[in-house]
């Protein structure tokens, strides 16, 4: 054997080893790309039911009840108008005033005139149902005068003030003043059911 032939054997066997440590490593780092983690699962979006849950309207008893306001509107004709809402009870009344006092102690008279309409619910029954005839019809609403109203009784007046004094211009007594219960129609262009139309700004005097 002549000396060139070790020679060529050990570089011969030499480039078998870089070539199988280069292979080891391209297959390391090609196993390390390929086994990334998986996500982790992501939460659940909550139900529908839980939402709905969330949007659950309170009882007519626990909701925000109405005592009193003043705001302005603008009327048809571009003129400026302040209107009055109340809720309360009946101190004193007369052919031509009511007084009435809210929850909070806030007190506003009424004038009361010819234009002003006065409605009354029949008083519910025993059990807190509505009022219902001998025919068994539940019975309706009716349009009565001021005498009808009586100091004590609960009633809801919405009307119009001009600089310090305030009218009428509709007066519920009865069952018609229930919480979420409106003040009906009655109150002209822009105060049908609450404000209407053409609010222009407005102050609500909340209970304590």
């Amino acid at each position: 054997m002549s000396v060139q032939e070790p020679l060529r054997f050990r570089k011969a066997l030499l480039a078998g080893v870089i070539a199988l440590a280069l292979t080891g490593t391209g297959v390391a780092i090609a196993w390390s790309a390929t086994d990334t983690p998986s996500p982790s699962p992501s939460a659940s979006a909550p139900g529908k039911s839980d939402k709905a849950k969330g949007q659950e309207k309170p009882a007519k008893d626990q909701r925000p009840q109405h005592l009193h306001s003043e705001g302005v509107v603008k009327k048809a004709d571009g003129t400026f108008e302040t209107v009055l809402t109340q809720q309360g009870t009946v101190e004193a009344v007369s052919e031509t005033s009511l007084t009435v006092k809210s929850e909070d102690g806030f007190t506003q008279t009424y004038a009361v005139n010819a234009e002003t309409r006065i409605i009354k619910f029949p008083a519910p029954a025993a059990d807190g149902s509505p009022a219902r005839g001998d025919d068994g019809k539940r019975l309706k609403r009716s349009e009565v005068t001021i005498a009808e109203i009586a100091t004590g009784e609960a009633v809801r007046v919405s009307g119009v003030k001009n600089g310090d004094n305030a009218t009428a211009r509709q007066i519920v007594e009865g069952a018609g003043t229930g919480p979420g219960l409106g003040l009906g129609k009655g109150m002209g262009k822009g105060h049908g059911h609450g404000l209407g139309k053409g609010l222009g700004h407005a102050k609500r005097l909340a209970p304590k």
